[in-house]
Formats: C-alpha cells, sequence, structure tokens
C-alpha cells in the first residue's frame, strides 16, 4: 500500500483577526451582513387550515388506537366538522407538522403512531380550546 498523503488546512481568516474568528466574523468575510431583527410575529400561528377554521372547532377527541391496524398504533383526531375537502387539508397540513402519515377514514383524521401530545400542542397553537382523550 501506498503512503497517506498529509493533509494542510487552509485558512481564510488571519488567525490575528479576532473577529473574523467569531461566527459573526466569519459570515462578514463571507459577504453576510447584520440586519434588523424582524417584526415580532404573531403569538398564535394562522388558525385556517384548508379554509377550515380549528378555532371555532367544538370539543375534538384526540385517542389511540391498535385494534384492527395489525398491531401499529395510530392517533385518531375525531370531531372535526367540515367538508371532506377541507377535512382533507387538515390531514395534509398535519403529515407536514408532524413528519408522519395522516389519511382520513369515516370523517375522521388517522395520524400514524402515538402522537397524542404532540397533536394537542399543534391544535393549541391553532386556537382549539377542547380537546379531550
Amino acid at each position: 500500500m501506498a503512503k497517506k498523503k498529509k493533509k494542510t488546512r487552509v485558512s481564510t481568516a488571519a488567525p490575528s483577526d479576532s473577529a473574523s474568528t467569531s461566527l459573526g466574523g466569519l459570515l462578514a468575510g463571507l459577504g453576510f451582513s447584520a440586519t434588523e431583527t424582524p417584526a415580532a410575529a404573531p403569538e398564535v400561528e394562522a388558525a385556517t387550515t384548508g379554509d377550515l377554521d380549528l378555532s371555532r372547532q367544538g370539543r375534538l377527541v384526540l385517542r389511540m388506537e391498535r385494534k384492527g391496524r395489525g398491531g401499529k398504533t395510530v392517533t385518531v383526531l375525531a370531531g372535526l366538522v367540515g367538508s371532506p375537502d377541507q377535512v382533507d387539508a387538515v390531514a395534509r397540513t398535519l403529515k407536514k407538522a408532524l413528519g408522519t402519515g395522516a389519511r382520513v377514514e369515516d370523517g375522521e383524521v388517522v395520524v400514524q403512531g402515538d402522537v397524542r401530545e404532540r397533536l394537542r400542542t399543534w391544535l393549541t397553537a391553532r386556537g382549539v380550546r377542547r380537546i379531550s382523550g
């Protein structure tokens, strides 16, 4: 086998310049500049999901199920009132927000895995007040 060559580091910043060793200094050296902080974002995200206003929903029920699903755990969100297209939009949004699979079965949103706490937090952030289960 041949001998391995030693790799040498190439430094783009001068070692004596303390400002360039910080993250801000390195970013400034690459052409980035500091800006003002953005305006305060609203505390509650948009309460509408696919034209379905979640803050105006009645009591929503969260439950975990395993029966009839081959031993797989799912979280079921029941009680959504809206058209099938609106409930589908909520399922699509949940898939993106939670990073899990979600679908609509018999008017209820079925989310893969036991994500009751994460789902409760997501719903609360969108203005849902009455969540049971």
